[in-house]
């Protein structure tokens, strides 16, 4: 009897915090993250904390249920698991996520010399931008309309650049970006120094991956040549041998 109240307890918080506004969640969630260290901060593009809060409160409630033998150490196990799953699960990348920063990883280059043309053109820094946000296609057009949607509404240059500060792809370059509009220095050498780095990152990524094609395609050719090997080597070698006792 017991067993089933836990269980019903369970499912009942599950409920709640199913059916709790999304407004509430997201005034909770900053809360959160702010008391969490740092072994324990999810991903940017993580999983939403929504999910992965779902996610861990089935898998402690399948606990529960499956090693209820173990009652009491059940409980606390299982209340365990729960923040367990959830950290673990924000620190899984999306394959969606994983998509987009490769596509983003590759135009990331031609857009920072296209907003180095616009600078040297004449071009103020916001200018510049929404120039690149409007001539890239998603997913970088979208960042830099973020820090164009920034600045309309009154955020200074330097606190536009900052929005995209902890991207995982654009983060380092909008950091470098927003402390030249701060000093008042020029950014188009920052910009060139970027295109550069990728440039040479995205070449080194692309030699080792074709060094790794040798080392890869060792067994699929291994498993493609022992059928022939068998059938054209052994086989051959084996019949002649049971012929030659039999006759």
């Amino acid at each position: 009897m017991s067993g089933l109240v836990w269980i019903a307890s369970g499912a009942a918080v599950m409920c709640l915090w199913f059916l709790l506004p999304p407004a509430a969640i997201t005034r909770l969630t900053p809360v959160i993250a702010r008391t969490l260290p740092p072994w324990a901060e999810s991903r940017v593009d993580g999983l939403p904390s929504k999910t992965r809060w779902m996610v861990g409160a089935g898998a402690g409630v399948g606990v529960a249920i499956v090693l209820w033998d173990l009652f009491p150490v059940v409980i606390p196990l299982a209340v365990g698991v729960v923040p367990a799953v959830w950290i673990a699960l924000g620190k899984l990348e999306p394959s969606s996520a994983r998509h987009r920063r490769e596509v983003t990883l590759n135009v990331l280059p031609e857009a920072l010399d296209l907003m180095g043309a616009c600078l040297r053109a004449g071009q103020p820094l916001r200018t510049a931008s929404i120039t690149v946000g409007q001539a890239m296609g998603p997913p970088m057009g979208v960042l830099f309309n973020s820090v164009n949607h920034a600045i309309s509404v009154g955020m200074s240059d330097e606190q536009a650049w900052k929005v995209l500060g902890d991207d995982p792809v654009l983060g380092e370059v909008a950091r470098d970006i927003a402390r030249c509009a701060s000093w008042g220095t020029t950014t188009v050498e920052v910009l060139a120094h970027h295109s550069r780095a990728l440039r040479r990152a995205a070449a080194q990524c692309r030699i080792n991956r074709a060094k790794q094609v040798g080392v890869k395609s060792v067994l699929p050719l291994g498993l493609c040549y022992l059928p022939a090997f068998l059938l054209l080597g052994v086989v051959p070698v084996i019949a002649a041998g049971v012929a030659g006792f039999l006759s």
